[in-house]
């Protein structure tokens, strides 16, 4: 067994915000708001104040806009 077979990569099923505004390029500011007029997936309320999103979730929204933008052109 080589060293890459023993260390497999864990994706958690949530992207906090920070991870959210590289994956989209949006800024925080505009996530937040579509999350809040229901254009964005709605956040999960993780330990204290920490916010997160369902990553099927943001991948879905982003694959989406992806196919709108083609639509359009």
């Amino acid at each position: 067994m080589t060293k890459s077979d023993s260390q497999t990569a864990i994706i958690s099923p949530f992207v906090l915000v920070p991870e959210t505004v590289k994956l989209t390029g949006c800024p925080r500011s505009t996530i937040l708001k579509y999350t809040k007029t229901g254009q964005f997936p709605k956040a999960v309320r993780l330990l204290g104040d920490r916010i997160a999103f369902v990553r099927a979730d943001v991948e879905q929204w982003i694959d989406a806009r992806l196919a709108s933008n083609k639509e359009a052109v």
